[in-house]
Parts: C-alpha cells; structure tokens; sequence
C-alpha cells in the first residue's frame, strides 16, 4: 500500500476489560502500523476506557463515546468518524496474527473489490469452543485459494474500501443480519467480496452450548429479515439448517406417519457423516469423537437458528 493510503481501523467496546488490553497488544505488533485507530465506547461501565487511555501515546487513538447503543449503531458510529480510504472492523475479543492488516489490505490493489474477510480462530477451552472452531475451520478450509471471491464475510472480522461502502448505504443498523446484508449490497452493486485466508484472528468464542444456541438463535432472528429484503436468495444452505426442526417435528406425528422418523433419522445419519467426512478430509482430524462434537454442536446451532428464524417469520407483521 502507499503511504498516502490511509487506514481506518474500528473497534467498538462495551465492557470489555478483560479483552481490550490483548486485542490492542496485537494491534501494537502489526508489521503494516500506518493506520488510525477508532474506538467507540459504547457506554462501557468498566475499566475498558482506563485501559484504552494507556495505549493513547502508543497508538493513533481517536475515541468517541456514546450511551449504550448496542454492537450495530456503535459500529456505525466508529466508521462515520473514520478518515481512511479503507476501513477495518474487528471486534474487542479478537487477537490478530501479526500480519493481519498487510494481509488483509492486499486484496484491494484490484479496484473493483469492495470488501475483504478474514479469518476467525476460535480460542478457548471445553469441547465446545474446540467442536465450534473445527466447524468454522472446516468451512473455511473448503476453500482453498489465500485469495477467493465468496457469498459474504463475517462483518467482526472485515475490511471495505470507503467508495464501496458509501455507495452502497453504509452499514445496515435494523434487525437484518448485518454482515450478509453488506456483502450481498456490495455484489449487487457490482462490487467483489474476498475472503483472505491468511488474515487470521483468534476470537475468544462461547465455551458452553447454551451461549452458542443463543448467539445462534439471535443471528436466526436477523436472519429472516435479511432474506425477505433481499429477496430470492433463500436457498439450499438456508433450508438445510432446518434438519434438527424437521426431526422434531418427526417425534410429533411419529404414530400417524411412522416413515417420517426414518427418513428423518436417515437425514440426521447422512449429516453425522457428512461432517466426519469434511473433517477428515479438509482437516486430518481422525478422532471420532471430535467428529461427533462437531455434528452434536452444528446441530444444535442449526435448532436455535431456525427456532429464531421461525420466530421472526411468525411475528413478520
């Protein structure tokens, strides 16, 4: 990058003082250190702040600060206040590999892309966190290139070219699913969305299956809503996460239709060996156990999202 080129990178806070100070150390390390940093305080009522004041004299720190608001309008806020020509998003509880703004800033010497991915890690301990973070590394492993166009990005862990992002609205603060919502208004638009794989994070992830089911069913929530703006987009990936609801609702009418729960218990048989298969295959993962943790958790992440999802559709009007 040139060194007239300047980057903004966003971070939005509530609370967060006992990941801040890790995610600003990463920050510190960067090998690419041309950048302003924009932290948003959103109504934090911690020692998140006291923490970010020493790290003023470190870096180019511009703070705002605002009621709470929520992760949707803080964000919003950051990016306005930004100067860059490229704006970065992370969150608080990311810590970033060393290269990760070099990396992920590479992809935009190619004028026509609008917004680039990085990579989550996840970290932690419990079988949880590690069956999660299998999942998202097994999905990103799918692709193999350090540099391909792909359907959207993660919007914690993510980059956009200012032009793009203004010609397209900004950032969306209502209840759809923010991070598709961009991405999809980007490609419409003409405007190509990347996902760099050596861009990498590591996210401090959920460590117990209730909070995941939660994060999951609220994401199915926005989820609905994103899907019926953007119309015709509800396709096979979206249907398939429908599977633990289907088995379900296989239980109920099980002594009228007795078929259904041996379809249903064949469809859950193919997707257990689905995801050992993936695992084996992208990731060398042997262990069957592990494989059994990671369909238990996609399973039961698939549940919470289409309980949101159905929730949202039956309250549409």
């Amino acid at each position: 990058m040139n060194k007239d080129h300047k980057i903004s990178v966003v971070i939005n806070v509530y609370n967060e003082e006992e990941n801040i100070a890790d995610c600003l150390d990463s920050l510190l390390n960067q090998t690419y250190d041309r950048f302003e940093l924009v932290i948003v305080d959103d109504g934090s009522t911690d020692r998140t702040m006291e923490i970010v004041k020493k790290y003023e004299n470190k870096l180019n720190v511009q703070k705002t600060s605002t009621p709470h608001l929520g992760i949707k309008k803080a964000r919003i806020k950051g990016v306005n206040k930004a100067g860059g020509k490229y704006i970065v998003i992370i969150d608080a509880d990311e810590i970033l590999e060393p290269s990760f703004l070099k990396n992920i800033l590479k992809p935009f010497k190619d004028k026509k892309v609008g917004a680039v991915g990085g990579i989550l890690r996840s970290v932690g301990g419990g079988w949880v966190t590690k069956a999660y973070g299998t999942l998202q590394e097994m999905f990103y492993e799918l692709r193999k290139d350090s540099e391909n166009e792909v359907d959207w990005i993660q919007g914690g862990c993510s980059a956009y070219r200012r032009e793009a992002l203004e010609e397209v609205g900004g950032l969306a603060e209502d209840k759809v699913s923010a991070d598709k919502d961009i991405s999809w208004k980007m490609k419409d638009a003409g405007w190509k969305v990347v996902l760099k794989s050596d861009a990498v994070a590591y996210h401090k992830d959920p460590q117990t299956l209730r909070s995941v089911m939660k994060r999951e069913y609220n994401i199915g929530k926005r989820e609905y809503w994103l899907l019926k703006e953007h119309g015709g987009r509800m396709g096979w990936k979206e249907w398939s996460r429908f599977y633990p609801m289907f088995g379900l609702l296989a239980l109920l009418f099980v002594s009228l239709f007795p078929l259904l729960i041996i379809l249903i218990g064949l469809a859950f048989l193919c997707t257990f060996l689905a995801v050992v298969y993936l695992i084996n295959s992208n990731i060398k993962e042997t262990h069957f156990g592990m494989s059994f943790k990671c369909w238990l958790v996609l399973t039961a992440i698939n549940l919470a999202w289409s309980i949101g999802f159905i929730k949202s559709f039956i309250k549409r009007n």
